[in-house]
């Protein structure tokens, strides 16, 4: 039997290409849906190797499942294999979707029509940024000793992503990618030099994109500046960001979220092994005015050096 937390893919590219195989999982899932109260979508992969999106569904469905005696059963869909970060705002913006929620590296100011949920999903260990690099670069980074050092090596980084502002702001050199899995092979080939990702993503990319004989990951550093993740959705959406408020802070309170935590980003923060690296910590401007109770949630990184 299907539960009522059962996901189904959406596509607003070509429904008629697919039209068999949705009437199909429909017809399967009406009589789930009809006792479903809240339909709820949630952000698809941006391409097929992509897995960042994994977690964020996972902690959804965690918050939904947690709050499912007092707000009733849920649906959740996901969108199409294809949305960037970019598209993914826009998406929140114009409702596009029954009840989206998407990830958002959080600013003081928000776009006008949309609202957070202030719990920094991913517990801050996204904050921590290693490289994909050549091995070449990786060579050349073992003898970084500053930060003045590491600004010499251009960084390429995804079209909207915060990230990017936050580097700008300290003299690095950005370049945008607009095409997640190319920018590993941007850096691979020395068509830029370090493709900055979260500890948390490491492992699970670095497995992914074996495939790229020319692709490594550097050892040697890593730059940290506060980068707190809330979901985000319209402002509309007022039930919804209060179920999945209460539910996120359920899930903290009896341990299940760090267990999923755990599950899903130890491996690979353990993998990126912090405390072996020269980190270099870098402020946060974009942070100005946000309501700093979120840092009582970040996770610690035990053993880990600064610069």
């Amino acid at each position: 039997m299907l539960n009522a937390n059962w996901a189904v893919p959406v596509n607003e590219e070509d429904p008629a290409a697919c039209f068999g195989t949705l009437l199909s999982a429909l017809l399967t899932v009406l009589p789930v849906a009809a006792h479903a109260k809240m339909v709820v979508t949630v952000q698809g992969p941006e391409t097929v190797t992509d897995t960042r999106y994994e977690y964020d569904q996972a902690v959804i469905r965690l918050a939904l499942e947690k709050t499912r005696d007092k707000y009733g059963n849920f649906l959740i869909q996901q969108t199409p294999v294809g949305q960037n970060s970019h598209r993914s705002l826009l998406t929140a913006v114009n409702g596009l979707y029954p009840n989206y929620v998407v990830k958002y590296s959080m600013s003081s100011k928000l776009p006008e029509g949309l609202t957070a949920i202030p719990f920094p999903v991913d517990l801050g260990i996204v904050g921590y940024r290693v490289a994909f690099v050549s091995h070449e670069t990786k060579e050349q980074l073992k003898q970084v000793k500053s930060l003045e050092d590491l600004k010499q090596f251009e960084v390429i980084q995804g079209i909207g992503w915060l990230d990017t502002d936050i580097l700008e702001h300290h003299g690095f050199k950005v370049r945008d990618g607009g095409d997640f899995d190319a920018m590993f092979t941007m850096v691979a080939l020395n068509r830029s030099d370090l493709f900055l990702r979260g500890a948390n993503e490491l492992l699970g990319e670095w497995r992914t994109h074996l495939v790229i004989p020319e692709l490594t990951y550097d050892e040697a550093i890593s730059v940290y500046y506060p980068l707190p993740r809330f979901l985000i959705t319209s402002d509309k959406n007022t039930e919804l960001s209060q179920r999945v408020h209460e539910g996120l802070l359920a899930a903290y309170e009896d341990g299940s979220l760090l267990k999923l935590w755990e599950e899903k980003y130890l491996p690979s923060v353990d993998f990126a092994d912090l405390k072996s690296r020269r980190v270099f910590r870098l402020e946060n401007p974009f942070l100005q005015g946000l309501d700093p109770s979120w840092q009582k949630f970040v996770y610690q990184v035990e053993g880990e050096p600064t610069q």
